[in-house]
C-alpha cells in the first residue's frame, strides 16, 4: 500500500470512554486522559472543601461578631453564653447562603410586587412577601424600621373595620418582635415597637377602641383562636394574654435573659432582657395594660440601651430617645386619670361625656354625703386616682434624668414639668374628696391608717387650693402673651418671677390679664390652650364650695363651652 494510501485511511474506532486521538496518535483538543481526568477530580474536591469551609468560617465569624455585640451591650459572660446558644437568626443566614448572588434580585421583586399589592389594594399575599424581605435581609435595621411602620400605619388605615384595623397593628408588633428574637438588645426595633403602641394604638383616632382591647386583652380570657398558635393556618386575633388572674404580670415577661451591665461613668444598670422589665414596679395591673404601659417599657429599654449601651439609634436624635420614657408616663398617668373620670360618673349615675374636658364639671358639685347609684366602680376610681398621682410623680423623675444630659431641652419641656405637678396635686386632692365621702369608705376599703373625713377633707381642700394656683400659673407662664402679661405685671416683669408671687397675687394677675383682652378687643391667640387649664379650675373651686370654702371671683376665670 502506498503512503498516500495509508494517509487517507479512516481513523481506527476509539474503544468507548477512550480518549479520540489524531492520525499522529495525540490526544483531541477538549479530551481527556484518566490521568487529566484525575487532576480536575482532585481540584473539584479541593473547591468543593474550600466553600463548605468558608461557609462554617462565615457562620462561626457571624456568631463570634453577635457575642462580641452583646457583650458590649450587656457585659458579663452570661451574655456572650446567651449568644452562643443560638445563631440568632440562623433561618435567615441559611436563606441568604442557599440563594447566593440570587438574593439582591429576588429581593429587589419582592419590593417591588409588595409595594405595587399596597398601592393597589390587593394584599392577599402581602404579609408572605414581607416575612420573605424580614428573612433575606435580616441585618438592615432601615428595612424593619420600615415594615413595622408601613404596616401599623398604611397598611391597617386600609383596612375596613376597626376590628381588622386593630389585628393588622397587632402584626406590625409581631414583626418587630420576630425581629426581637433574632437580633435581641436592638434600639432601632425596641423603639419602633414602643411607638406603634405609643403613637398608635394609644394616641391615634380609634385610641379608644384600640385602648380597651390591649386592656382587655391582656387580662386572662378565652382565646378567639381556634388554630394553636405555630400552625401554618393561625392568623393574629387578638394580643396574647400578660397578665394573671391578680393582675401580675406572667413570669415569662419578667424573667432575665442576661446579667444587668453597669455603667461605669454614671452607675445607671442597663437591661435585663425581659420583656416587660419596667412594667414591674408598677404592678398589678387589675384592669389590664395600658397601651401607653407598654409603649413606656419599650421606651425605656431603648433609652437605656442608648445610655448605657452606648447604642445609637439609625434615624433619631440621641435627644428624641431619651426624652421618650419621660413623655410616656405623663400620658400614661392622664389615660389613668380619664379613666377614673369615667368610672366616677357611672358610679354617680351621671352620663359620660364623649370629650375628656366635659368630664371635669357634672361631679364637680358632687356633695359629701352623695351616695353612688352604681358602687361597684368605686374601687377603680380609687385606682386609677392612685396610679394618676403615682405615674405624674415618676414622669418627673423621667423629666429631671433627661434634662440633666440635655439642658438645651429645659424651656421645652418647662411647660411639661409645671403641668404634670399641677394634674398630681388636682387628683391628690379629688382622691382625699372620695376618702372624705361615707359612701365611698363603705364601698372601698381604704389601705391607710387614716380613715377620719376630716383629715381627708382637710388634704383635699389643700389640695384643691394648692392646684388652682398652679393651674393659673401654667396658663400665665405658657398660655398667654408675655406682652400682655408685662402690662399687668409692671416694669421688670420675667416669667421666673411668676413662682415667687403668692396665690392671691397669681390668682388677681390672671384675673387682670383677662379684663384686659376683654376690654381691649385683642385677639387672644391662647384661649384654646387656656380652656383646659380653666376647666380644671373650675372643678377645683366647685370642690372647694363643697367643703364650705369660698374663692376670690379672681380664681373662677370664665370658661366657654368646649369646642374641641
Amino acid at each position: 500500500m502506498s503512503v498516500a494510501a495509508e494517509s487517507t485511511k479512516a481513523p481506527q474506532p476509539v474503544p468507548y470512554g477512550g480518549p479520540a486521538l489524531t492520525s499522529r496518535g495525540d490526544v483531541e483538543p477538549g479530551q481527556r486522559t484518566p490521568q487529566t481526568t484525575r487532576v480536575h477530580g482532585r481540584g473539584r474536591a479541593v473547591v468543593a472543601v474550600v466553600l463548605i469551609a468558608s461557609i462554617i468560617a462565615t457562620g462561626l465569624t457571624r456568631q463570634l461578631a453577635q457575642t462580641r455585640r452583646n457583650i458590649a451591650i450587656y457585659g458579663g459572660r452570661e451574655a456572650a453564653a446567651s449568644s452562643r446558644t443560638s445563631l440568632s437568626g440562623m433561618n435567615s443566614f441559611a436563606l441568604a447562603l442557599l440563594l447566593g448572588g440570587l438574593r439582591g434580585p429576588l429581593v429587589m421583586i419582592l419590593w417591588t410586587s409588595s409595594e405595587n399589592q399596597k398601592n393597589e389594594n390587593q394584599l392577599e399575599d402581602f404579609d408572605t412577601k414581607v416575612e420573605w424581605i424580614r428573612l433575606l435581609q435580616p441585618e438592615f435595621d432601615t428595612v424593619h424600621i420600615f415594615q413595622i411602620w408601613n404596616k401599623a400605619y398604611n397598611i391597617s388605615v386600609k383596612m375596613a373595620s376597626l376590628a381588622n384595623k386593630y389585628t393588622t397593628i397587632l402584626d406590625a408588633l409581631d414583626y418587630g418582635q420576630s425581629v426581637d428574637r433574632e437580633r435581641p438588645g436592638d434600639i432601632n426595633i425596641l423603639y419602633a415597637i414602643g411607638q406603634v403602641y405609643f403613637d398608635k394604638l394609644a394616641g391615634s383616632t380609634e385610641k379608644t377602641y384600640y385602648r380597651e382591647r390591649v386592656r382587655r386583652e391582656t387580662l386572662p380570657h378565652k382565646l378567639a383562636q381556634r388554630v394553636p398558635k405555630g400552625d401554618p393556618a393561625w392568623r393574629r386575633l387578638e394580643m396574647d394574654v400578660m397578665l394573671d388572674d391578680r393582675g401580675y404580670i406572667l413570669p415569662e415577661y419578667l424573667q432575665p435573659k442576661h446579667a444587668r451591665r453597669v455603667d461605669p461613668e454614671t452607675g445607671a444598670l442597663g437591661n435585663d432582657g425581659s420583656e416587660l422589665q419596667y412594667l414591674k414596679q408598677y404592678q398589678p395591673f387589675p384592669y389590664g395594660l395600658s397601651p401607653y404601659a407598654l409603649g413606656y417599657n419599650y421606651y425605656k429599654r431603648a433609652q437605656v440601651l442608648q445610655t448605657v449601651g452606648k447604642q445609637k439609634h439609625i434615624q433619631l436624635s440621641s435627644l428624641v430617645i431619651d426624652s421618650r420614657p419621660a413623655l410616656a408616663l405623663r400620658f400614661w398617668g392622664e389615660e389613668e386619670w380619664e379613666r377614673g373620670r369615667r368610672e366616677e360618673l357611672k358610679a354617680f349615675g351621671k352620663p359620660v361625656p364623649e370629650e375628656r374636658l366635659d368630664m371635669e364639671t357634672p361631679t364637680g358639685d358632687l356633695p359629701l354625703d352623695a351616695k353612688p347609684a352604681d358602687p361597684s366602680p368605686l374601687p377603680a376610681v380609687i385606682f386609677d386616682y392612685e396610679r394618676a398621682v403615682q405615674l405624674c410623680t415618676d414622669a418627673r423623675g423621667e423629666y429631671e434624668r433627661h434634662l440633666k444630659t440635655f439642658t438645651t431641652n429645659y424651656y421645652t419641656y418647662l411647660s411639661h414639668l409645671d403641668h404634670i405637678d399641677a394634674v398630681a396635686g388636682f387628683v391628690s386632692a379629688d382622691l382625699a374628696y372620695l376618702k372624705a365621702m361615707p359612701s365611698v369608705v363603705a364601698a372601698v376599703p381604704i389601705p391607710t391608717a387614716v380613715n377620719q373625713a376630716d383629715y381627708w377633707k382637710t388634704k383635699a381642700r389643700d389640695g384643691y387650693q394648692t392646684s388652682i394656683t398652679k393651674f393659673l400659673r401654667v396658663m400665665l407662664k405658657h398660655y398667654s402673651d408675655d406682652d400682655l402679661v408685662a402690662k399687668v405685671y409692671g416694669q421688670g416683669y420675667t416669667k421666673e418671677k411668676l413662682d415667687a408671687l403668692s396665690p392671691a397675687q397669681i390668682a388677681a394677675l390672671y384675673d387682670a390679664m383677662k379684663q384686659l383682652i376683654v376690654s381691649s378687643g385683642m385677639i387672644d391667640t391662647h384661649s384654646d390652650d387656656r380652656q383646659e387649664y380653666e376647666r380644671y379650675v373650675e372643678r377645683a373651686t366647685m370642690r372647694l364650695k363643697q367643703l364650705g370654702v369660698t374663692m376670690p371671683a379672681a380664681t373662677v376665670p370664665a370658661t366657654q363651652p368646649n369646642k374641641r
